[in-house]
This record gives C-alpha cells, sequence and structure tokens, in this order.
C-alpha cells in the first residue's frame, strides 16, 4: 500500500480548498482504511510515497520532486495558466476544470464533497411559511453573476410573494453594486465555520449563479448560417473552475437548488425531479415561484439529496482517486 501525505501552508479550516481537499479528503482516505497523513514538522517525508500540496504550496511541490525524483508529487487546484510544471499529477474539482488542465498527463478529478454537511441530522425539515427565504453562498465575485437575470427574477417575485435573500459571503461588508437586486429585504452576513451550516438552514431555496451572461449585441459576428450561429444562440462565459460545490452543499442540507448552465449542476440538477437549471429571467422566476410550495421543495430537496449520495459519496470518489495516483506507478 503506497502512503499518502498532504502539505499545506495553512491548517485554517475556514480556506475550502484546505477543507475539502486535505482535512476531508485525509479523513475520507483513512475511513476508506488506506494509509494517509497530513504534514507536521515532525514527521519524515522520506516515509510516503505520494505527495499532494496544496494550491499555495506550487513552489513547494517543485522543490519535492526535486528532492524526492521517485515519488509522486501533485497539486490540488493548480491555476490553468501554470503550464509545464516539474510534478506528476493534478487534483482538480469539476469536468471543466480537469479539461482547462488537460495539458499536464494526470489530472484526477475529487469533487467539493464537504463532511461538516454530512450530517444527516442537519438535514432541513420545511414548513409553510409566510416568507420565502433565498440563499446564496460563497465568494462575493459571484455576486455580479445576478446580473441581469436572476436580480430581475428576484424584482419580479417580489411582487407576488414575500421575499428575503440572505447573501452568505465575505467579507460581508462588501459594496455590492452590479446585480443587487432592487428588492426591500437583502441580509449580508459573513461566512463563519462555526455558523454557517445554521445560517444556510434558515434558508428555503438555495440560488446558485456563477456564468457571465454576454449580450448578444456586443458580438461582432451576430449570426452565420455557415458557421451555425444563431441569435438565439446560448452566449456565457465561465471561469475554468466551475464547479458544483456550492450546489453539493444545499443538496447536503436539504435546500432545494436553483442553478444556472454551468456544466457541472446538470449532473444533479439535469433531472428536473432534482431542481431547477435557469438562465433567463422567466426560467429563474418559474422556478421560484414553483417553490413557494413547501411540499414542494421538500420533495425536490429528498430527490435532489438521493441523486446526491448516490453520485458523490466521498469515500467511493476517494477510493477512485487514491488508484488513479497508484496507477501512476504503473506507466512507462
Amino acid at each position: 500500500m503506497k502512503k499518502v501525505l498532504f502539505v499545506s501552508n495553512t491548517h485554517n479550516l475556514s480556506v475550502g480548498s484546505y477543507r475539502i481537499w486535505i482535512h476531508d479528503l485525509n479523513q475520507y482516505l483513512n475511513t476508506a482504511g488506506l494509509q494517509s497523513q497530513i504534514y507536521k514538522n515532525s514527521m519524515n517525508i522520506s516515509e510516503y510515497d505520494i505527495i499532494i500540496c496544496s494550491k499555495n504550496d506550487v513552489q513547494v511541490a517543485i522543490e519535492l520532486k526535486q528532492k524526492y525524483p521517485n515519488k509522486k508529487v501533485g497539486v490540488i487546484n493548480l491555476s490553468a495558466d501554470k503550464r509545464d510544471l516539474p510534478i506528476d499529477f493534478v487534483i482538480v474539482g469539476s469536468l471543466e476544470e480537469k479539461d482547462s488542465l488537460a495539458h499536464y498527463e494526470n489530472v484526477f478529478l475529487f469533487p467539493l464533497i464537504e463532511n461538516m454537511y454530512q450530517n444527516k441530522e442537519d438535514y432541513k425539515k420545511h414548513e409553510e411559511k409566510g416568507v420565502l427565504r433565498i440563499g446564496y453562498h460563497g465568494s462575493y465575485t459571484h455576486l455580479a453573476k445576478f446580473d441581469p437575470f436572476l436580480k430581475e427574477a428576484l424584482e419580479e417575485a417580489e411582487k407576488k410573494c414575500n421575499i428575503e435573500l440572505l447573501v452568505i459571503t465575505s467579507p460581508a461588508s462588501f459594496k455590492w453594486k452590479l446585480g443587487r437586486p432592487n428588492i426591500k429585504n437583502i441580509f449580508m452576513k459573513d461566512w463563519n465555520f462555526l455558523t454557517v451550516k445554521n445560517d444556510l438552514l434558515s434558508c428555503d431555496v438555495g440560488v446558485i449563479p456563477n456564468i457571465t451572461h454576454i449580450p448578444f449585441n456586443l458580438l461582432e459576428h451576430k449570426t452565420s448560417v455557415d458557421h451555425g450561429l444563431y441569435n438565439t444562440d446560448y452566449i456565457i462565459r465561465m471561469k475554468n473552475k466551475s464547479n458544483a460545490g456550492r450546489a453539493f452543499v444545499f443538496h447536503q442540507l436539504g435546500i432545494p437548488v436553483i442553478g444556472d448552465n454551468t456544466p457541472s449542476n446538470y449532473h444533479i440538477l439535469g433531472d428536473p425531479k432534482c431542481g431547477f437549471i435557469a438562465h433567463s429571467k422567466e426560467g429563474w422566476l418559474k422556478a421560484l415561484l414553483s417553490l413557494r410550495d413547501h411540499e414542494t421543495r421538500q420533495h425536490i430537496a429528498n430527490s435532489a439529496k438521493m441523486a446526491f449520495d448516490t453520485l458523490y459519496d466521498p469515500i467511493n470518489w476517494s477510493i477512485r482517486l487514491y488508484s488513479n495516483m497508484l496507477n501512476m506507478y504503473k506507466e512507462k
């Protein structure tokens, strides 16, 4: 059995990449009966076979590969613009990211499955309420993605029912301008490791804006029969690291999700019984209004949770990752 060692310059659980791909993944590997540890100063690196470095420790990974050329050394969540680094593998969180790093020989997928949300006792039970609380969590950089269609849908929804928007981000003091809906009740709250779970459980619906809408009139070549371009085409832009991690959290907690056209969202939300995919104002609005009914929310949340537990069992994914890393030793 090959021994795995994680190396990181931070052990801060508030840092998502550390929490998911080091702290949680290390725990999953050990639960699967494999030998894995997180590096501490007193440890002898030479005793380990596979070394996984955090995304901020690229230089450390390079130095370790130089010092231990017979070991397999990799980096999690590597920037796609870093090419030809002397490392053996990269670990990514989505198929979108995997393709963007395909210039590396070994690119392994481990989805963003967060252990802190795996407790079945935290699962939400939906009840009839007078106010529909819509929740967002994640980087403040995604708030601009409310523009234009989710913003417009929320403004229209407020005319038909009582809604409020809870935004969990850091810093909560961020001066949100682009995409901020003109509705009465918006609450901004800092993401805090100790409180985020309860904050999310206060929500009835989760929204996942990620893609950037590109207005059709900005295109140089608007239509072309020869190139198969039409004025009804989707025109979108997204980060190479786009993933379904923010949706996963809602699935784990029993909160129905409306996600956008990000490809990874389709693995669960592609089944209409598990949630909604929306891009247009009308798509977002119809989804929001259909989730006013608490029984509908519970049914969709339950279906999504069943799909998540089947498709994203963390132990199974950990074993798959370990097997992929072992296969590097078989390559000539």
